[in-house]
């Protein structure tokens, strides 16, 4: 319990460390403080495409050339009481169709046993149709898990996942996205692989002021060797500092299956800069 404290620690001083690299990206206070906002231009950095909290994701993409960054705490509530430290890395091409994704698992504590770093996923994510023309932003995602955890934490194995997105602003106050996801895995310390299906829903609204928004979630994840199917259902909310800087907390619920009944989340999406 100690451990996985001190490491919510850890996780927030990093956190409140990448303050001060936003801040710099800030536009610096106008000079002129008389003249009108509207002769100030606009130089501060556009706002981030979170994905967090939820394991839905958006089908649209981050700023061209800005390195996006999601950083956060998992912690089992129950169960095996577990805690990781998931970290993501997007980068969109120039040609605002192509992101590239680098994350990874982060360091573990799975509450029995020893403690480790996990395994590494990259990814390319390719936005097909914008809504503006087609109804839906609709993407497509190949992701590719790098072994790199050890032996007692992972399967030392690739995995594949191939994922469709598809993402709608029903109105300023509604924002839906939806996920449809086939993995194949590999198992930890048994010959052959599992095929696994995946189906998520998340909804966004935004609250009263701006800064606040309330997501809700529910995932669907098919049976696999010595696994029953998994439903769960999370609650979220967001907090934006700025438009490229925000905070979020989350708690999911399973409704169904052999994993933590309940999970509690958080977490910052913030930009480490600018690429080009």
């Amino acid at each position: 319990m100690r451990t996985w404290l001190r490491l919510c620690a850890v996780v927030f001083a990093l956190i409140a460390q990448a303050t001060s690299a936003i801040a710099m990206l800030a536009p610096p206070p106008s000079v002129e403080a008389s003249k009108p906002a509207t002769d100030s231009p606009d130089n501060s950095p556009p706002a981030v495409n979170a994905g967090r909290p939820t394991v839905t994701d958006p089908a649209s993409l981050t700023a061209p050339g800005w390195l996006e960054t999601e950083l956060g705490g998992i912690k089992n509530l129950d169960h095996d009481r577990s805690f990781s430290t998931p970290f993501l890395l997007k980068l969109t091409s120039r040609n605002n169709r192509l992101q590239y994704r680098l994350a990874t698992d982060g360091f573990i504590l799975p509450g029995m046993g020893a403690n480790g770093f996990g395994d590494t996923y990259a990814g390319l994510h390719y936005l097909i149709l914008l809504q503006s023309k087609a109804g839906f932003d609709v993407a497509g995602r190949v992701t590719v898990k790098i072994p790199t955890a050890p032996a007692f934490l992972g399967t030392r194995k690739f995995d594949y996942n191939v994922l469709l997105l598809a993402s709608r602003d029903f109105s300023p106050s509604l924002h839906g996205d939806f996920n449809v996801g086939y993995t194949n895995l590999s198992r930890q310390g048994a010959p052959g692989t599992d095929n696994q299906f995946a189906l998520t829903v998340s909804f966004t609204l935004p609250i009263k002021g701006g800064r606040w928004q309330y997501t809700n979630e529910i995932v669907y994840s098919s049976p696999i060797q010595g696994q029953s199917s998994l439903v769960t259902t999370m609650h979220g909310f967001t907090y934006a500092v700025h438009r490229y800087d925000v905070y979020d907390v989350a708690v999911q619920w399973q409704l169904h299956g052999d994993a933590a009944t309940w999970q509690l989340l958080f977490g910052r999406t913030f930009f480490l800069g600018r690429l080009f």
